[in-house]
């Protein structure tokens, strides 16, 4: 099927899936579904479970940062396809979400007179140049 990044909501969808049609023809319910957000797909096929439910919304979010209600049918549904090949798998960090806060940490912290506060008050972003530089 078409990837996700050829779903748009403008007359360039014309292009980017123009290739497609045949397969987007086979679409239940129209091309249209695959723009919708991933849980309405879900409540139309009487998904209750809230397992299941919670279980699409850990795959969005892995995926793009949103639950299954900001996904776009067609994103999820290319992610399933392409988890379920042979050999796929899903990477976690060694060491958890967990680590990849603390390599970011150590990261900023790397650099002379930068530290990271947790639950600290800032009175002021120091911007130059249309950038932050400093809190």
């Amino acid at each position: 099927g078409p990837p996700p990044s050829a779903v748009r909501e403008d007359a360039g969808v014309l292009l980017t899936l123009g290739r497609y049609i045949g397969k987007l023809k086979a679409v239940p319910g129209g091309p249209q579904k695959l723009s919708e957000p991933f849980t309405d797909l879900l409540s139309e096929a009487g998904v209750t479970d809230p397992f299941i439910r919670n279980w699409m919304d850990m795959f969005a979010f892995l995926l793009q940062g949103l639950p299954s209600y900001g996904a776009p049918t067609s994103m999820m549904a290319y992610m399933m396809a392409d988890l379920y090949r042979k050999d796929t798998c899903l990477d976690f960090p060694k060491g958890g979400n967990e680590a990849m806060v603390d390599a970011l940490v150590r990261g900023v912290e790397k650099h002379e007179g930068c530290e990271v506060r947790l639950r600290a008050h800032v009175d002021e972003v120091l911007v130059e140049g249309g950038r932050a530089v400093g809190v």
